[in-house]
């Protein structure tokens, strides 16, 4: 006997939506605070650039050797295979590492004297995400930092902006996972999309397209009933509608789909693994213009304190840079060669900030006992690009060893923090950063980027060399 399909039938059971990627609502503060009592604090000298629409913030998670890739030093440990070359932009790099990325050296701007709070790797990649140390006591209520640029930027969201404004990918595979809002609504939630996952694709035909639409106005005048009751539910409940609204709004609009699109090519080009997948999909969102503007791409692996080259280790450096280097080469390439949907004669480049760091550097000189290199946070480099950075810029050195810097690289005294790549993030934005937010959950004052310091206060101003 016949029956009549029903929407389940035709559309993605909830566990694959789940393995697509999801919404990171239930780590959120229990305690939300809204409207926020806020205010810029003067005495902070704060002038956002507004120089970008998009951020893509590219983290190695772990740590990228430097002195054997951007910052790089000769040492008893430099491998005879590396092939080092000076770039046009007079750094050295090894050519047989980084290929691709030594010929689009001109796009970007080298920081090479950041220094940590943190030499841990939960503890560097929550600091990496959120901006700020790590303190137990409040965690539950401080946002990531795609989370406060959602917020800033729900107000330039136009009609047509059904995708999420923050979308990672494979953060929830570290070993912070994937930050809540804190204080914020959930509806300022990261999505984060496991790439390989939402590849294989979520197009509805035209029956389950109809029979969604049905069954979506009948939840709406149950919830319009039920709303005043629903009001007290707090925001664990106002979250989940808030993801049936959003979940709504890609599966059914065709710009959704059409992102997960990408040719072989493609897939060569940019290197068919996770991080590789991951960058051409951030493409692929911005030029679609649906309304994110802030990924997070994270690139797992870079821990290697043993065998770091060792080509028959199962993980080793060769690895990890042979699936970096293809993917931001190509990311960088193709956001340079992609017209703007918003301005005539730019590009995606020119209105994208593109960020490429790790937590912390490696320890420099002789391998140690087990034939790789360790934590290292004195002294380590980190990439800029697009929304105005000029390339080939060269900011800060570290002494000839890699063990400790000799020069910032900027009028202040003191490193380079991710507390100031924070403050160039929000001011490409547009977002003023001396931002302070007075209802938290706890009354603790939520600065959006943190001037105190593990021993001192630190500077919070923004890194204004990277633009020449």
């Amino acid at each position: 006997m016949k029956t009549e399909k029903t929407i389940g039938d035709l559309m993605p059971s909830r566990r694959e939506l789940l393995k697509f990627g999801g919404f990171g609502l239930l780590g959120a503060s229990a305690q939300g605070v809204w409207p926020l009592q806020m205010r810029a604090n003067p005495a902070v000298k704060s002038k956002p650039r507004g120089t970008a629409r998009n951020v893509i913030f590219f983290e190695l998670a772990g740590a990228l050797s430097h002195v054997d890739s951007f910052d790089f030093k000769e040492n008893v440990s430099t491998q005879k295979d590396f092939d080092v070359r000076k770039t046009s932009t007079g750094i050295y790099v090894p050519h047989a590492l980084f290929p691709r990325m030594s010929s689009v050296m001109d796009k970007v701007a080298h920081v090479r004297s950041f220094v940590s709070h943190e030499e841990v790797h939960l503890r560097g990649q929550y600091y990496v995400q959120a901006g700020r140390q790590l303190n137990v006591a409040f965690a539950p209520e401080i946002p990531s930092i795609g989370s406060v640029v959602a917020y800033e930027l729900e107000a330039r969201r136009r009609e047509t902006d059904n995708f999420p404004t923050y979308v990672s990918f494979n953060l929830s595979t570290n070993q912070i996972g994937a930050l809540s809002t804190g204080y914020l609504p959930p509806r300022f939630s990261v999505f984060d999309l496991n790439p390989e996952e939402a590849l294989k694709g979520m197009t509805l035909d035209q029956k389950a397209t109809e029979l969604l639409e049905q069954r979506w106005q009948m939840l709406s005048g149950l919830r319009e009933i039920e709303r005043d009751r629903m009001a007290d539910m707090g925001r664990t409940t106002s979250g989940f509608e808030d993801f049936s609204i959003t979940a709504k709004k890609l599966l059914t609009d065709p710009r959704w789909p059409a992102t997960f699109q990408i040719s072989a090519d493609e897939r060569k080009r940019y290197g068919n693994t996770s991080v590789g997948l991951s960058s051409v999909l951030a493409r692929n969102l911005l030029k679609q213009d649906g309304g994110t503007r802030y990924i997070h791409i994270c690139h797992n692996g870079w821990d290697h304190h043993k065998s770091i080259w060792d080509k028959q280790a199962k993980t080793n450096h060769y690895n990890l840079i042979s699936e970096m280097d293809p993917a931001l080469a190509s990311l960088l390439e193709d956001l340079g060669t992609t017209p703007s949907a918003m301005s005539k004669g730019k590009t995606l480049l020119d209105e994208t900030l593109v960020v490429c760091m790790g937590e912390f550097g490696r320890t420099p000189g002789e391998l140690n006992f087990m034939g790789g290199r360790d934590h290292h946070k004195h002294c380590f480099p980190a990439m800029f690009a697009g929304a105005g950075v000029k390339g080939g810029t060269i900011l800060g050195a570290s002494d000839s060893q890699g063990w400790k810097c000799v020069d910032p690289g900027w009028e202040r005294k003191q490193q380079p923090r991710i507390e100031n790549v924070v403050a160039t993030i929000y001011s490409a934005l547009g977002i003023d950063w001396s931002k302070e937010v007075h209802n938290t959950p706890s009354g603790r004052t939520y600065t959006y980027v943190d001037p105190l310091g593990a021993n001192s206060f630190i500077p919070t101003d923004e890194l204004s060399g990277i633009y020449g």
